[in-house]
């Protein structure tokens, strides 16, 4: 019995012209077109010759997109599947990768850090950041301030310091102050400022040459700071303090509205500033008047969230009135009804505000619609995004993988062309997959090895005979 035409046959009308080549009739002979166009020649799909004819092309066209490139490959030759073809040959274009291809694909967020949820003394987890610069008038002049604000991770309470300049001397002075007000800090997390790292090899070095004279001095020595620095360029690994940073400077912009103040004025107004912030809610507030009271972080710090000069309210004729000195036992009541209420605050902490932590229900950090399907390796070359025009950022290499606490890896170390090396998110690092290209072709030579050595398969004879019987073989 005679075998039947395939279904590649039945659509292109397929055939052999008389140089030699299988072309496609198809119903365009009277269609106003180049011979060419009428007859294309058909291309085999996944072939090095067609993926080089479609590359010319591409480049033909000064580098264009899918649409344009399989209009003018169509102009000459018919790929079938030929869209999905063009695109996967364009996507190893190594000039349309730098300017058009996505970054890498960043992984869900962590779980929060235990020293985010874990009850802890105030300002034993703090982050630190600037902002600024805050115009004054000093001596007739224009001057700038800045101010730098301590968050701690749990309270969620702030303490702030103005700084007459960004030096690090100017820095080791604020730091003092907050240390002597809120007490020393375990663990310090912050941007990469650079005021900010010689600052921390500077407590370092202090924290090592404490005179240990005593017990007291030497646990201080021995436990010193633990400092962490955010990867460079990525301010939502510091998001609970850059949230602050942002209602701070609505406050002082609506306070000071552009006017210029002297330097006792501003530190007065951003004092206030932050009982104000330490005085907001945690948590929602209710309509129910008989609600229990809003939990604020100043309850934690002074466990009276009231701000303001309070009123004196007290009647001079009143015979019961008159001053009772404090005695040990009266104190000593007072400081353990003070802990009693603490622990009620902290219970509150963990009943209400914790677990209203789960309502932010984003899971994904918001980046580009872009991205490369492939996860990062060290060895790939990629393009690092800036401030820049596109075509201008430079060129690196990955040599380190960062992983975070939950083993994922966010961040990644690049080595430029001055050999230096930077730290940067994944979303800011853009691959051009010339190892990907790579590793292909060397799996398709596997591939080609191994299919010689394989037995053959009665389909794949099939085929063969089919194939034979299409050409009058």
């Amino acid at each position: 019995m005679k075998n039947k035409p395939n279904n590649l046959q039945n659509q292109l009308g397929l055939f052999i012209s008389d140089d030699g080549f299988l072309r496609c009739k198809g119903r365009f002979e009277n269609a106003d077109l180049s011979e060419a166009a009428r007859i294309p020649i058909l291309l085999p799909r996944g072939e090095d010759f067609t993926r080089l004819i479609i590359e010319r092309i591409h480049k033909d066209l000064f580098h264009s997109g899918v649409s344009q490139t399989l209009s003018k490959l169509r102009h000459k030759f018919w790929i079938p599947q030929g869209r999905s073809t063009v695109r996967q040959v364009l996507r190893h274009c190594l000039v349309c990768r730098r300017f058009e291809g996505g970054h890498y694909g960043m992984p869900k967020m962590p779980p929060f850090p235990r020293s985010r949820v874990s009850q802890s003394i105030p300002f034993a987890s703090t982050g630190l950041d600037y902002l600024g610069p805050i115009y004054v008038k000093y001596d007739g002049e224009n001057k700038k301030r800045w101010v730098c604000l301590f968050t701690c991770f749990v309270t969620r309470a702030i303490h702030l310091e103005l700084l007459n300049d960004m030096t690090t001397e100017e820095f080791l002075y604020a730091f003092r102050r907050f240390v002597s007000i809120r007490g020393a800090p375990c663990n310090i997390l912050s941007d990469n400022a650079a005021q900010f790292k010689l600052g921390s090899a500077t407590l370092d070095l202090v924290w090592k040459k404490v005179i240990k004279c005593d017990d007291v001095q030497n646990y201080v020595s021995n436990a010193g700071i633990r400092w962490t620095f955010i990867t460079e360029l990525a301010p939502w690994m510091g998001g609970f303090y850059e949230r602050l940073v942002g209602v701070v400077k609505r406050s002082l912009r609506k306070v000071l509205k552009g006017r210029l103040v002297s330097d006792v004025q501003l530190l007065t107004v951003i004092k206030e500033t932050e009982a104000i912030v330490n005085a907001r809610p945690l948590v929602y507030i209710g309509d129910d008047v008989n609600s229990n009271i809003n939990l604020t972080p100043s309850h934690f710090l002074t466990l009276n969230p009231n701000i303001g000069i309070p009123e004196i309210e007290y009647d001079i004729n009143d015979q019961s009135y008159s001053p009772v000195e404090s005695s040990t036992d009266k104190l000593l009541k007072m400081w353990k009804k003070g802990q009693k209420l603490l622990d009620s605050f902290w219970t509150m902490w963990r009943d209400e505000y914790l677990l209203s932590l789960r309502e932010r229900t984003q899971t994904k950090l918001k980046c580009g619609r872009v991205k490369s399907p492939y996860a990062p390796i060290v060895g790939d070359v990629v393009i690092i995004k800036d401030n820049l025009p596109r075509g201008v950022w430079k060129l690196g290499r990955l040599v380190q993988l960062i992983h975070s606490n939950d083993g994922e890896i966010r961040s990644a170390k690049v080595v430029l062309s001055s050999r230096k090396v930077i730290s940067r998110p994944l979303n800011l690092l853009y691959p051009l997959e010339i190892e990907e290209k790579t590793k292909v072709d060397e799996e398709n030579t596997c591939q080609s090895e191994s299919a010689e050595t394989r037995p053959v398969r009665k389909s794949a004879e099939k085929a063969r005979r089919k194939i034979k019987d299409f050409y009058g073989e």
